[in-house]
């Protein structure tokens, strides 16, 4: 997706959805707040919770430094100052991660080579690393195969630190990632097919989910 066009993916959320998907982030996340008093806050949000009567309270540090509290029902409007940093949350996934400076670029040669360079750490019986069911022309897909196998290689990390996990996984000759609805693992003979959307944001905690199929079918 064109950085300029990212925001055409972003779909209308709940104030207290928005507050959530910002406090989940490990990085403060500039947003302006207005309430219905008319009170203008502008900051990073600090906590979000329910209270007994199921009314939620906002505590929020404002950029001069004074802290806030009031109530989600008094909130008027919502402004997410640095929507780049958020368009994975604001468009619910359909982007695939922050657009900032700091991604890199991936051209598929380069993701070829590194996925060869990495076939080597997944052990020396893997003979092959197959793609070729995976749309690679949006520098978003290139960059989420290479997620993948980095938390594959995470996931049988865990699997083979015994002499058992290291035997079931010699019989792995082959993985194929491929395009899907949903993420499914399948292993027949001595290949595994890794099923994902590629082109979305992938789940988090992905080396865990990968590491717990892994064990339902090796």
């Amino acid at each position: 997706m064109e950085k300029t066009s990212y925001y055409k993916a972003f779909v209308a959320q709940t104030p207290e959805e928005i507050l959530r998907a910002v406090l989940k982030k490990k990085e403060a996340i500039l947003i302006a707040i207005s309430l219905k008093n008319g009170v203008y806050i502008e900051g990073t949000i600090l906590d979000l919770t329910e209270e007994s009567n199921h009314q939620k309270s906002v505590c929020m540090l404002s950029q001069d430094e004074q802290v806030s509290f009031f109530n989600t029902h008094n909130i008027a409007l919502i402004t997410v100052k640095q929507p780049k940093k958020m368009v994975v949350e604001l468009s619910k996934g359909a982007v695939s991660r922050s657009i900032t400076s700091a991604n890199q670029e991936l051209t598929v040669l380069q993701l070829k080579r590194w996925l060869n360079t990495e076939k080597r750490l997944f052990g020396s019986q893997l003979k092959e690393f197959s793609i070729d069911g995976i749309p690679l022309d949006q520098l978003n897909n290139r960059l989420n195969v290479q997620d993948v196998f980095a938390a594959l290689k995470s996931a049988v990390d865990q699997i083979t630190k015994d002499a058992l996990g290291k035997e079931v996984w010699q019989g792995i000759e082959t993985i194929v990632l491929q395009q899907a609805d949903k993420l499914q693992l399948n292993h027949q003979a001595k290949t595994l097919t890794i099923a994902i959307t590629i082109d979305k944001a992938l789940p988090e905690k992905l080396s865990n989910i990968l590491e717990e199929k892994l064990l339902q079918i090796l």
